[in-house]
């Protein structure tokens, strides 16, 4: 059996500060991925495609009122959730990764109606999508490398084993990391309505309106057009968990009390570090995250700004936990997202962050829960290279 390597995955280089060992014996056996320094491809804009999603999975029937509209010409819903992966084997039945009794790898997961999300994708992504069926998956190219299984490898999943017959591109699935015929992922509970994808006829602006008549008054809905996000799929304000793994790492964990969990503490000994940074003074976070978060509080302090951070308000950057109960794993689990002033910015209400402190942020990598559908302004996590 492969042992994952645990050495540090990042786009940051340089370390600040050091980790702490754990003399702890490892749960499970973690891989890491090959650094990669590369920015997320944007495609070129589509006339006629778009993408609609509502925070929290879409409203009940949403996509069968869409179909109705005069001018769409094809409506497609996309199911979403995660899936825990217990072993995986290649094609010739060896075990690739298998994480001790009680432990997972957690997998970004999609499900799709194999008749009509076929015609939303480059013609030569279409057949695999359409042949999909019971016991069957599709890998993200991401994933597949990280995972190391190609076409005939076996996925043993909580819900159940299931077999890879087929690698797309990340962009065809949204950025998951696995994706599923609906029935299947029924299956593994992948269930929710997480958004769709139109084709229509009228302007952008008129089917946007359309669609928003169909909504609960008072529900916020974001549109996307191709080339206006990585990746056409929900939350699209962060990176998709498959890029996150392979700039940072893929742990095993397991339920903890409430939305805790706990990961695996070989990976947590070699990646969490220990650092003293501008303003804040001590912070735990992933090794390759410091430089650019002491980078963004340095310039701060430098631009003398250091009084827009209230140090109290510091929450906190690496943490193991879920989203929400039910949700998929957080950033903070990996180590690479940030709460500050806390105390004037609550989840779910405007911003009181300084927008100099936002743009600094901005300019070193960091996305800002702000400006997401569902707000978390005192949020910031990494999303791409600094601009620098």
């Amino acid at each position: 059996m492969r042992r994952w390597s645990l050495i540090a995955v990042g786009l940051v280089a340089v370390l600040v500060g050091a980790g702490a060992s754990l003399a702890v014996e490892s749960p499970a056996t973690v891989k890491q991925a090959t650094p990669r320094v590369d920015t997320v491809p944007v495609p070129r804009p589509e006339a006629g495609l778009l993408l609609v999603w509502t925070s929290g999975g879409l409203p009940d029937g949403l996509a069968q009122s869409v179909s109705q509209l005069t001018d769409v010409v094809a409506v497609t819903s996309v199911r979403g959730g995660a899936v825990d992966l217990r072993r995986s084997l290649d094609a010739d039945g060896r075990v690739l990764d298998q994480p001790a009794d009680g432990w997972a790898v957690p997998l970004d997961a999609i499900a799709v109606d194999t008749s009509t999300f076929p015609t939303f994708v480059p013609r030569e992504s279409a057949p695999p999508i359409r042949r999909l069926g019971p016991g069957q998956v599709l890998l993200g190219s991401t994933s597949a490398r990280l995972r190391k299984v190609g076409p005939g490898g076996v996925l043993e999943l909580l819900g159940g084993a299931v077999t890879v017959t087929g690698v797309v591109d990340d962009a065809v699935i949204g950025g998951a990391e696995v994706a599923f015929g609906a029935e299947e992922g029924a299956r593994h509970g992948v269930t929710v309505e997480r958004y769709l994808l139109v084709r229509h006829r009228a302007s952008r602006a008129a089917t946007e309106r359309a669609v928003r008549d169909l909504l609960p008054a008072g529900r916020a809905v974001r549109f996307r057009a191709p080339g206006e996000t990585p990746f056409l799929r929900d939350g699209d304000a962060v990176l998709p968990q498959a890029l996150i793994k392979d700039r940072f790492g893929e742990f095993a964990y397991r339920p903890a009390a409430g939305r805790a969990v706990e990961q695996d503490p070989a990976w947590v000994a070699e990646n969490i570090v220990t650092a003293e940074v501008p303003i804040l003074g001590r912070i735990h976070c992933h090794r390759a995250f410091v430089t650019a978060f002491a980078g963004a509080l340095g310039e701060l302090r430098d631009e003398g700004l250091g009084y827009l951070v209230d140090r109290p308000g510091y929450a906190g950057c690496w943490a193991p936990r879920l989203v929400d109960v039910g949700q998929p794993l957080s950033r903070h689990a990996w180590g690479v997202a940030f709460d500050i002033n806390v105390l004037k910015n609550t989840a779910g209400r405007g911003s009181a962050q300084d927008p100099r402190l936002v743009a600094i942020m901005r300019r070193w990598g960091f996305t800002f829960g702000g400006s997401w559908l569902d707000p978390d302004p005192a949020h910031f996590e990494y999303l791409r290279p600094p601009a620098r």
